[in-house]
């Protein structure tokens, strides 16, 4: 025995003076662990002094982004009160002479406010140059004559009041007036030039600072980037080993964000984790061998047996996956909305089934919040759609009710025309026929109004017919009200089309009405009716001419209701037309827009379907027709 000591003993001190040779390899691992650690440590440190390097860097760069910024915006308020100081000068000169002209007492509230403001807005370009000492010094030799400026203006005025305009002081005034208007429009005119020539080069110093500043923001975040992946890669690194290192149940049990329960044949649980504690209050020890029904209230304890019962009833436990919401039970009585998910589990020893449970008590209460918003949201359809039909009843009471007095209007000016004609000048005439003309164009502003509102209200008639017979109908009619013209119509054959034929009706009087008014100037004008193939198999129909076009830029205004691209001198129209397109296609579930090049034509393509039609760019043939 006591030789069995001594060997015992002769080994114990063996083993504390040598390694044996699995301790020597396992600590080979950990050495070459330690070598990763500290060059992972390294780089993370050299990372993140260049990352903060950056962000000085950058600090600085935006700093001196806001400093051009400010100079930009400096710049520009100089060359907005300029501006208005131009503006507001022929203003002054502008009202005046018409109050000395025509004696018309409103022409004075425009003079007084303009000549009021003046002085103000000079002194605040000066407060605006204050450091620009060439700019405020021609400022400063232009005040005076602004304000000698102004007080001819007011002798003129003066004048105008005593009715001696015309007799004294007209030609001298008059004079005195341009000479020094046109001072300080050069002066001004010389000013706005430095400061435009100024703002230019903000503008590319400010451009070059948006780069440069992008520049390093890339570089930055090029760096966040690497360094945020390291971290990953280190911390995926970590788990990775730690998880090997853990047994496959545990780390099942203690990654899964919901209460996890393991319940064998008889209903008892064997196995909970963590966050199984949080919600019920209960740790896993006391758990292990207790009923499922423990975390329910006694009215669902008999369903939660039966249903495990009926897992384990079916040959092999082979169910599938289920998924029920129900009421929990807290150690503390508390109760709270679960949803629980049952799979069946086969281990070695056994089949199990697994239950995770997740606390629903918020999903809940969007739920409702939702139900609420669902219950509002109805509510304010309802309502939107009463004040859709009060705006509706009153939109069209107002236009029929505005009728009675126009036509009065127009009534009385045409007595004023045939009766009277022998009293009024050429002025007054003239003033005449254009008031008639303004109660005729309402009238037609109103009709307009009025059959947009019918389009509106009309149920739709979807059919099948033949659209270029239709465009060809609408053609003729244009035809015959001015058969003198010089128009080449190409209208494609065979196009067919499905909507209701009475509202596209609308759709091509008002596209081709437009294509027929915009190439009135032209001596043999071309107007084109086709379709378009899509890549996607639609078809994109296409009005085409070879008129007064529009500026691309002005595009967003068409469809709008009396926004128009053309004065009404020279194009006639109520700005109504293309407003009531855009309704019917967008009754039909499509889509239109419009291309155009000033003087070279216009495009406007539409679709009668939701998955077709898109501006490509080619639907406009700029090149004149021979």
């Amino acid at each position: 025995m006591a030789v069995a000591q001594g060997k015992n003993g002769g080994k114990d001190r063996k083993n504390g003076a040598e390694k044996t040779p699995t301790e020597e390899l396992s600590q080979k691992p950990m050495r070459r662990s330690r070598g990763r650690g500290a060059l992972w440590g390294a780089g993370f440190v050299l990372a993140v002094l260049l990352l903060v390097a950056g962000i000085g860097v950058s600090r600085r760069s935006g700093e001196q982004l806001q400093e051009v910024t400010r100079a930009l915006t400096h710049t520009r308020e100089v060359l907005e009160s300029v501006a208005d100081i131009s503006a507001r000068m022929s203003e002054v000169e502008s009202s005046a002479r018409s109050f000395a002209i025509s004696g018309k007492q409103s022409h004075l509230n425009p003079f007084y406010t303009a000549a009021k403001s003046v002085p103000p807005q000079v002194d605040e370009l000066k407060h605006l140059l204050r450091s620009d000492p060439g700019s405020l010094e021609s400022l400063t030799q232009i005040e005076p004559v602004i304000t000698q400026h102004l007080k001819v203006m007011k002798d003129m005025v003066e004048l105008g009041n005593r009715n001696l305009f015309r007799g004294f002081g007209q030609r001298g005034l008059t004079d005195e007036g341009s000479k020094l208007m046109e001072q300080i429009r050069d002066a001004l005119s010389s000013m706005e030039k430095e400061q435009r020539a100024r703002l230019a080069q903000q503008q590319a110093k400010l451009a070059a600072e948006t780069d440069h500043v992008a520049l390093i923001s890339f570089a930055g975040s090029a760096l966040a980037g690497v360094l945020v992946l390291a971290c990953a890669m280190a911390t995926f690194g970590a788990v990775h080993r730690r998880r090997k290192a853990d047994e496959k149940l545990d780390r099942l049990l203690g990654s899964m964000p919901d209460g996890l329960f393991i319940v064998n044949a008889e209903g008892k649980i064997v196995s909970s984790n963590a966050q199984a504690e949080k919600l019920f209050g209960y740790s896993d020890r006391e758990l292990q061998g207790e009923s499922m029904a423990l975390l329910v209230p006694e009215r669902f304890r008999q369903t939660q047996r039966q249903y495990y019962a009926g897992y384990f009833s079916q040959r092999s436990g082979r169910m599938p996956t289920t998924t029920l919401e129900l009421c929990g039970l807290h150690k503390d009585g508390r109760e709270f909305p679960i949803e629980m998910s049952t799979k069946p589990l086969a281990l070695d020893n056994g089949s199990v089934v697994t239950s995770a449970i997740r606390d629903i008590t918020g999903r809940k209460q969007v739920e409702k919040q939702i139900s609420k918003l669902n219950k509002e949201l109805e509510l304010r359809a309802v309502e939107l759609e009463t004040a859709y039909k009060e705006l509706e009843a009153f939109s069209y009471s107002v236009s029929h009710d505005l009728r009675s007095p126009l036509q009065n209007i127009d009534s009385f000016s045409q007595i004023l025309i045939e009766d009277y004609a022998n009293r009024l000048d050429s002025d007054g005439r003239d003033y005449v026929q254009r008031l008639r003309a303004s109660c005729q164009h309402m009238e037609e502003i109103i009709d307009a109004l009025l059959a947009l509102s019918n389009m509106i209200r009309s149920e739709l008639q979807i059919e099948a017919f033949d659209l270029s017979a239709l465009a060809n109908t609408v053609a003729a009619d244009l035809k015959l009200k001015n058969p003198d013209r010089l128009v080449d119509w190409v209208i494609a054959e065979g196009l067919s089309a499905e909507g209701d034929p009475q509202l596209l009706r609308v759709v091509l009087e008002n596209l081709f009405g437009n294509a027929w008014k915009f190439t009135a100037n032209r001596p043999r004008a071309r107007i084109e009716f086709g379709a378009l193939p899509q890549s996607n198999g639609a078809r994109t129909y296409f009005v085409r001419d070879d008129g007064a076009g529009f500026d691309m830029a002005r595009a967003a205004s068409l469809f709008t209701p009396f926004k128009r691209l053309h004065d009404q001198s020279e194009f006639r129209g109520t700005g109504i037309g293309l407003a009531t397109v855009q309704r019917v296609i967008q009754r039909h579930r499509g889509k239109i827009w419009a291309e155009g090049v000033v003087d070279r034509g216009a495009t406007f393509c539409f679709t009668l379907t939701d998955d077709g039609g898109a501006p490509n760019g080619r639907n406009h043939d700029s090149t004149p027709p021979k």
